[in-house]
This record gives structure tokens, C-alpha cells and sequence, in this order.
């Protein structure tokens, strides 16, 4: 929780996703060239992947910061506000709001078995409320025409491939096996599965590793060593490798960075 006369941040790209709320002071956030001006009870949400400066005005200035790993993304870089639909920066009217953040603070450091729902359950509540208070922003808001090929178009034989691997992601599963699995060609399947998701089978697979591995990088405090082995790659050279070209630093950097 900083508070510095002179308190200021430089990060090239974040590596996680983060939401903060201004308990007191006035700062400016630059997300992405885009400058938010922030004081008590603002939330912001910033989005993984993002270019971010920080800078108080304030003596005072102090916040509350939840880090943590989106969903896996379907296109090159999903975001929540734009997927969910809520606005980057909102304004919190509500002080329970202000203690889903606190209650968050409190429970990492939790031992108990509960832990994990409730730091999830805490999460889910502040997303909740940010896409109510920004209902009427959005209802405001230009629609954008949204395109879908019609061979594109809820293909059940791509969701029951995406159903398997996200129930094996610590497998190794060959694409013929996919293929056999909804009775087509390998050669369709790979070209359905393009045009649903956006992204190869193997690019899909290995990213949902990645951010199946990041998620207990951050919740937990096991051996960067297990977690590679437990999402399926058993060289943890190959997974730290994987793992800094996706995020932008190291396995062991990205805990770090999380925790400091």
C-alpha cells in the first residue's frame, strides 16, 4: 500500500491482471496512452499485457491492489472490461465494495481451507459491481457491429474439443486423437478450430497451460519445478522458457512480482 511523497511507477507490461481502489490522494495512471486521473473511492482496472505509469499528486495517496490471472483468452489479448463490459476506471459509492478489497488483503494470508473460494467468491463480487456501475455508461456507448462467419458459428464439434482440453490440459493430446474424438480430418479440425478461437490447437493448449500455471504460481507456494509437472511439461527450463516469452518475465519473478 504505497504512500511516498514523491511515489511513482514505471512497468513496461503488466503480467497479470490488476484492480485498484484509491482509499486516499489524488494520483494519474497512464494506461496504454490513455491518462486516468484517480482520488478516493475510484476503482481501476487494468488489464494483463498493459503499458502502465503511476504517479500521486498527493502526499496521502494510497491504494488497495488485487493481482491475478484472467481467463484464458480465446483472441489475442482478451480483456475483461471489454468482454464483461465495465469501464476502466469507476467510481465506488458503495463501502462494502471497499471492504471486498480489504477482506481479499486479509485472506491471502490465509491457511484456511476455504481460502482460495473465498479469494475467488471477493474477486467475483468487485467484478460484479464494476459492471453495474458501469451500466449506464455502456447504454451510452456506441454499439459496435460484431462479424461471425457462419461456419463459425457455434460449432458444438470445436466446443467438445475445448471441453477435453480444458479437463486435460495437463495431457499430451495428439490431434488425431481430437479429431477421431468428433469424426473429422485433422486437417478440419485444425481449420474450424482457427476460425472459432482464433488461435492454433497447440497455441490454445499451451497457453491454457501457461495460465493454469500462473494462476498457482500466484495462490500457492509450490516448487516452480511441480507446477510445470502438473500442467503437463516435465522440463522446467522449457516451462520458465514458455512461460517469460508469454508473460514477460520468469516464473519465479512473476510470484515475486505479485507478492511485493
Amino acid at each position: 500500500m504505497p504512500k511516498r511523497q514523491t511515489w511513482s511507477y514505471y512497468e513496461s507490461a503488466i503480467p497479470y491482471s490488476m484492480i485498484r481502489y484509491v482509499e486516499k490522494g489524488k494520483a494519474v495512471f497512464v494506461i496504454d496512452d490513455t491518462t486516468y486521473e484517480l482520488e478516493e473511492s475510484d476503482i481501476v482496472y487494468i488489464p494483463q499485457g498493459s503499458k502502465l505509469v503511476c504517479e500521486a499528486l498527493t502526499d496521502d495517496f494510497t491504494f488497495m491492489s488485487i493481482r491475478f490471472t484472467a481467463a484464458v483468452p480465446l483472441r489475442d489479448r482478451e480483456v475483461w472490461s471489454d468482454i464483461l463490459g465495465f469501464d476502466t476506471k469507476v467510481k465506488s459509492v458503495d463501502l462494502q465494495v471497499r471492504d471486498y478489497f480489504h477482506c481479499i488483503v486479509k485472506e491471502k494470508d490465509s491457511v484456511s481451507r476455504g481460502k482460495y473460494f473465498l479469494l475467488r467468491g471477493y474477486l467475483e463480487l468487485i467484478v460484479g459491481y464494476l459492471m453495474n456501475r458501469s451500466e449506464n455508461a455502456i447504454a451510452e456507448r456506441p454499439q459496435k457491429p460484431i462479424t461471425i462467419k457462419s461456419d463459425n458459428k457455434h460449432d458444438n464439434r470445436v466446443q467438445i474439443v475445448l471441453d477435453y482440453m480444458m479437463n486435460n490440459f495437463n495431457a499430451n493430446i495428439s490431434i488425431e486423437e481430437m479429431s477421431a474424438m468428433v469424426h473429422i480430418s485433422s486437417s478440419s479440425l485444425r481449420r474450424l478450430f482457427k476460425q472459432h478461437t482464433g488461435k492454433s490447437l497447440s497455441e490454445f493448449m499451451t497457453e491454457l497451460k501457461l495460465v493454469v500455471a500462473a494462476r498457482k504460481i500466484l495462490e500457492t507456494d509450490d516448487r516452480i519445478s511441480d507446477i510445470a509437472y502438473h500442467v503437463g511439461i516435465k522440463d522446467p527450463n522449457y516451462f520458465s522458457r514458455l512461460f517469460k516469452k508469454h508473460f514477460g518475465v520468469t516464473p519465479f519473478s512473476y510470484r515475486q512480482l505479485a507478492r511485493d
